[in-house]
């Protein structure tokens, strides 16, 4: 991976090229990290002039997410923390079973229940509950894209759900769509509005106006729904 140095900071970052990216692009995410993005069919000016034109503005960007990194709220997967599931509150109900038994995590009524050994670890205990959400993500997002796909007419390829820190969908050039695992935190109708924005990507593969006018056509309230994880979205962690 290629570094460069910005005010006295060695900053490592990668290069890659995008179809949907209408000029040259720095883009900044604790998921990607530092990204120089270009057009297709073009590398010029060079990365590192792209940069350094641009030092004051990424040494902003990485001092805003490390602040906000320090503010985001931490679990600890004890009895009475909260945790949502498509939109409702369930507390955590944390039994402790004999070393050597399995973890696990179901719902039971309003409770988020979380069977452990005595010796199980936070992470361990994590992975419980994440494994927990996985399999209801994968129970519910497949089929809920279908559904709006196919009422919508759209033509969907693969999809897949992954555990992303900054973005919750993703939509390739051949039609694939990758949604984040967090969003069966969300209410259904934000889940609803980023599979109706991946889908639209299908017809329009940027952040136009056209793009935005499919979007508005599909999910009406969508703005309502944008904003709503741009202030919600840091809650919504394992």
């Amino acid at each position: 991976m290629p570094r460069l140095e910005l005010q006295g900071r060695f900053i490592d970052y990668t290069v890659r090229t995008s179809q949907r990216a209408k000029r040259v692009l720095i883009k900044y995410r604790a998921d990607t990290g530092l990204e120089v993005v270009y057009p297709s069919g073009r590398r010029q000016p060079a990365p590192e002039i792209v940069l350094q034109g641009n030092a004051a503005w990424i040494l902003r960007a990485m001092s805003r997410l490390a602040q906000a990194s320090d503010q985001q709220p931490r679990r600890r997967y004890r009895s009475g923390e909260v945790f949502s599931y498509r939109g409702a509150a369930y507390k955590l109900d944390l039994t402790m079973l004999a070393n050597g038994a399995r973890s696990k995590a179901w719902l039971v009524g309003a409770t988020l229940a979380l069977a452990c050994p005595q010796s199980a670890q936070l992470q361990e205990r994590r992975a419980a509950v994440v494994t927990w959400y996985r399999s209801q993500a994968k129970a519910y997002l497949p089929q809920r894209t279908r559904q709006l796909a196919e009422a919508h007419g759209f033509a969907v390829g693969q999809l897949r759900i992954k555990n992303q820190k900054t973005r919750w969908g993703s939509c390739s050039a051949r039609g694939n769509i990758n949604l984040n695992l967090r969003l069966m935190m969300a209410p259904d109708a934000a889940i609803d509005y980023v599979i109706l924005h991946e889908l639209c990507h299908l017809r329009e593969l940027n952040h136009s106006a056209a793009f935005w006018r499919l979007v508005a056509e599909r999910c009406p309230d969508y703005q309502f729904w944008r904003a709503w994880l741009k202030e919600n979205g840091r809650t919504l962690i394992f």
